[in-house]
């Protein structure tokens, strides 16, 4: 019998005879999970995977795109100012030597020439950026250190910076020419916003477009495969298990927001505590999902060590409990880049997107 999660009203699943609706061993009955839920994550997942209506959708998130970049940035004239996190920006004009402190997905994406960033040999971009010949700042991500002296010796006349570094940062970088931040964990507004910011709003608008015509093919392709299953996104690391929520990780919020991938219950109730995504080994049978995916480990600049997560994920699968699981059962388990899984920008999540259509869209 599929698991299917139910997407109507409650009850509905017990009626039509699907399994998975009574009490979870340590959890919540699937009619408490649901009705707990906020109003949003309901219509969330009772959306349709026709493709007009996928249409209607993306069109309505792009045009929430540009709200939010609109209220972030104004242009008088031929002067363009920024008002983000950390303060506010007036963009120099025609920028010919620009920085880039981990915003480089974006850049990337929209084909902004820029000449310097920061990355290392793990990094899903360390392809695009070597081939650009970008030059490699220094940063220490333990302390978030970053070589202004660097950064100074490059004559930058802009630097794009991640928000995330913080307000010390930006002040030191405005010392060295004008600094823009941007909260790269909202790709799309991200990268219209630093679109936007240069001047050049129809490329932005362009490339979201595409973004959104390469979720829209992976989602039709992967509700065709799946027919109804649910997935689910555990995450290995040193010492502990993570099963990461529906709508509240930023990291694989795309999974629900634009493919449209429906969550077992056992996710939904990550979402009613999204503070604590730990699990136990113990509860692992209770993952009643069709299609699992999984990553073991951290980001490409992570000081964690790799080979503890790789080995700890490597002696689950070897586990009697991990073989109870449905998806396991199935062969519905797919294995990823944790370093590509993790990090935020169009480009990232179309990757990620791609491993999921090469395994179950196919």
């Amino acid at each position: 019998m599929k698991r299917l999660l139910f997407s109507g009203l409650l009850g509905a699943c017990v009626l039509l005879g699907f399994t998975g609706c009574g009490p979870q061993e340590n959890g919540m009955t699937h009619e408490a999970i649901y009705a707990s839920l906020d109003d949003k994550m309901k219509a969330a997942l009772e959306r349709s995977n026709d493709p007009k209506e996928i249409d209607k959708e993306f069109k309505k998130r792009l045009a929430a795109t540009k709200k939010a970049v609109d209220k972030m940035i104004t242009v008088e004239g031929d002067t363009i100012t920024v008002t983000h996190k950390l303060g506010k920006t007036v963009m120099p004009k025609n920028p010919q030597r620009i920085v880039v402190v981990r915003a480089e997905d974006p850049m990337i994406a929209l084909d902004i020439p820029f000449i310097a960033g920061n990355y290392n040999e793990k990094s899903y971009l360390y392809k695009e950026l070597s081939e650009r010949n970008i030059q490699n700042i220094s940063i220490n991500d333990e302390t978030k250190t970053i070589n202004y002296e660097q950064i100074q010796s490059l004559h930058p006349d802009l630097i794009i910076m991640r928000d995330s570094y913080g307000k010390a940062a930006f002040n030191a970088l405005s010392k060295i020419a004008p600094t823009v931040a941007f909260n790269v964990n909202k790709e799309e507004t991200a990268l219209l916003g630093i679109a936007t910011a240069l001047g050049m709003p129809e490329k932005g608008e362009a490339r979201l477009k595409e973004y959104y015509a390469n979720a829209k093919k992976t989602r039709i392709a992967l509700a065709n495969h799946m027919n109804g299953e649910t997935m689910a996104f555990l995450r290995i690391l040193n010492k502990e298990y993570r099963l990461y929520p529906y709508m509240k990780s930023d990291m694989n919020i795309f999974m629900s927001e634009l493919l449209n991938i429906k969550p077992p219950d056992m996710v939904l109730e990550t979402d009613l505590n999204p503070t604590n995504n730990a699990i136990s080994l113990e509860r692992l049978p209770d993952l009643d999902a069709g299609y699992l995916v999984v990553s073991a480990g951290y980001g490409a600049t992570s000081a964690n060590n790799q080979n503890i997560a790789d080995q700890k994920l490597d002696n689950l699968e070897k586990d009697a409990l991990w073989k109870t699981l449905p998806a396991v059962k199935e062969g519905h388990v797919l294995r990823v880049d944790s370093t590509l899984w993790m990090a935020h920008g169009i480009i990232a999540k179309e990757k990620a997107m791609q491993d999921l259509y090469n395994a179950w869209g196919k």
